[in-house]
């Protein structure tokens, strides 16, 4: 009888466990999904401006198709680095206006931040030349 009650807990507790993992990946999924899905928006348009018109949609299509292979890997990035607690309080945090703010920005802020790093980075060559 003992055995059998083991067996039942032992099954409920890997439940439970599988459980909470899935749901630490869709979380995290989650997460990566309202940081990343702005920021894709530059480079979409960019592949886009590439096509004529009448393929412009369709490639959009077949971009935004691989997305959830792509944010399944990313996911598995955030989980080294963030535990479900945190994650969940990230998520806590972009459902807040100005979360949804941030996440709306981010390609803007990212496109912004590369013509920034770019001109810095020019000046650092004109730097790094006076010791050479």
């Amino acid at each position: 009888m003992k055995k059998i009650l083991l067996i039942v807990v032992a099954c409920f507790s890997l439940t439970v466990n599988a459980q909470q993992d899935d749901q630490y990946i869709t979380d995290a999924k989650n997460l990566v999904k309202i940081v990343s899905e702005s920021a894709f928006t530059p480079m979409i348009d960019q592949f886009a401006s590439m096509v004529s018109a009448d393929k412009k949609e369709a490639l959009i299509a077949d971009v935004k198709a691989t997305f959830p292979e792509l944010y399944a890997k990313m996911a598995e990035i955030y989980m080294e680095e963030f535990s479900h607690s945190e994650i969940k309080e990230l998520l806590a945090f972009y459902a807040t206006p100005i979360g949804k703010k941030l996440a709306d920005k981010t390609g803007e802020l990212s496109q912004k931040g590369m013509i920034a790093g770019q001109s810095w980075g020019m000046k650092l060559q004109g730097i790094i030349q006076k010791y050479q």
